[in-house]
This record gives structure tokens, sequence and C-alpha cells, in this order.
């Protein structure tokens, strides 16, 4: 609770900054496709607003890569935690057997999963020493 207390005073600089970031790209979306997916800049703007609100650093400072595609990398690595639990509409038994029964290897996101400690070990000192 105190690593929240303490980045309260840019709760909302970076939020406003990653919303406004977000609503860029939407609009650059529509302007030159037509249509616009609201997902992929929502998922963005919650990791950037995230990692400047509770790591204490911004992404793109640090890799434009992890900027770019950090929120898909959490996806991966949640996704995989979550794919034994959750309830999935297919053929039961075959769902059991092939995505319920066994946990999955951590070498499918450890790549990711490194990046991600590197960039909260490199860049969010303070918070890890807390």
């Amino acid at each position: 609770m105190s690593i929240l207390k303490k980045s309260s005073s840019v709760w909302v600089s970076s939020l406003l900054s990653s919303l406004d970031t977000m609503w860029t790209s939407i609009d650059e979306s529509i302007s030159k496709d037509g249509k616009a997916s609201v997902l992929g800049p929502l998922q963005k703007c919650l990791f950037t607003f995230l990692s400047k609100s509770i790591v204490g650093a911004d992404p793109a400072s640090y890799s434009p890569k992890l900027a770019d595609s950090g929120f898909i990398m959490l996806d991966k690595w949640l996704a995989l935690q979550l794919l034994p639990t959750i309830h999935i509409p297919a053929f039961q038994p075959l769902v059991e057997i092939f995505l319920h029964s066994f946990s999955y290897p951590f070498w499918l996101v450890k790549g990711d999963y490194e990046k991600l400690t590197h960039f909260v070990a490199q860049e969010g000192k303070e918070v890890i020493q807390w």
C-alpha cells in the first residue's frame, strides 16, 4: 500500500498521458482504415500507466520493444497461468485431457518473463527494496 501512496503524485499525469496516446492511436487507425480495435491500445495504455505508477518507470524510455509489446508479454504469461483453470466451451473430455490435466512448461514464456523482470529489476529498484 505504501508503494501506491508514494506514487500517487504521478497517477493523474501518467493516466492522462497514457490515455492521450491511446486515443491518438485509435484516431490514426480510424482515419487510416476506417475502423479500429480498442483492445490493443487499451492494454498498451494500462501497461504504460501501471508501469509508471507501480514500477516508477516508463517502458518507452527503457526499451521501445517493451513499450510496444509489454502488454502482449504479460498476456501470454497470464494465459499460461490461467489456462489449466478456466472453462473452455468445447468438447469436454478433450479439453480436460489436453488443457486441464497438466501444467504448461515455463519455457513457453521464459524469454518474455525475463524481459519483464529485468525491466522491473533495473528500473524499479525503489519498489523492489520496499
